[in-house]
Parts: structure tokens; sequence; C-alpha cells
């Protein structure tokens, strides 16, 4: 399995103005960072943070590359089909649209789903 990383400031501000790839409207390429516990990465909780960093921007967001945002992972959440004894039961799983560039994953959202812009 392929090692995946968290990216930082310094590495989404090296990639702004060369990503190749430019939204449109509202949208808006995130990093898929990982919540992290003492300082490593976690890989096999699958626990998306919500802390992110914006690394391309379209025309109409209100957000600008490079900037360091807070998403609302609630927004991001689907209903599952999933086989339960339970009918009243509903799983709830991320949904968002991925792409990987130079071996990163990104993804695509609306700038809906930004709560804040972390300018800590």
């Amino acid at each position: 399995m392929e090692e995946r990383r968290n990216l930082n400031q310094d590495d989404v501000l090296e990639l702004v103005g060369k990503f190749p790839l430019e939204p449109l409207f509202n949208g808006v390429y995130i990093t898929v960072n990982k919540l992290e516990q003492d300082g490593n990465l976690v890989l096999s909780d699958n626990i998306l943070s919500d802390v992110q960093y914006a690394v391309a921007v379209g025309p109409t967001a209100q957000v600008q590359a490079g900037q360091k945002v807070l998403i609302d992972i609630e927004k991001m959440m689907v209903p599952v089909k999933q086989e339960s004894t339970n009918s009243y039961e509903t799983v709830m799983q991320v949904k968002v649209d991925l792409v990987e560039v130079n071996g990163d994953v990104f993804a695509l959202v609306t700038d809906r789903v930004i709560k804040a812009k972390d300018n800590r």
C-alpha cells in the first residue's frame, strides 16, 4: 500500500499556481489530510480532518488558493445503503470527488462546505 502523507501549508504554496486543474464557479480543490494522533498519520482509521488547505479555487469561490480552511464534514455526508438487522439505522459516509495529482490526492468541493477561513 502506498503511503499517503498530509500536506502542510508549505507543500500547498508550492502547488499554487502550477496546479493543473482549475475548478469552475465556486469549486475548490482541497487537500485530503487525515487526522493525526501524536503527530503520526493514521491511515487505517480513514478519518478526514476538518482542517484542510485550498489548492485551487474557482472564480466565484469565497476563499483563496493556499489558504487554510475549516470544512463542515457533516455537509459532505450522504446515507449509505447497508444490510442491517435494524431498519431504522442510517449509516452515513463522507462523499467527495477525488483526483490524484503527482501522487497526492485532492478533493473537489464547493465553497458551501467551507465553514471558515483559518488565519491562525
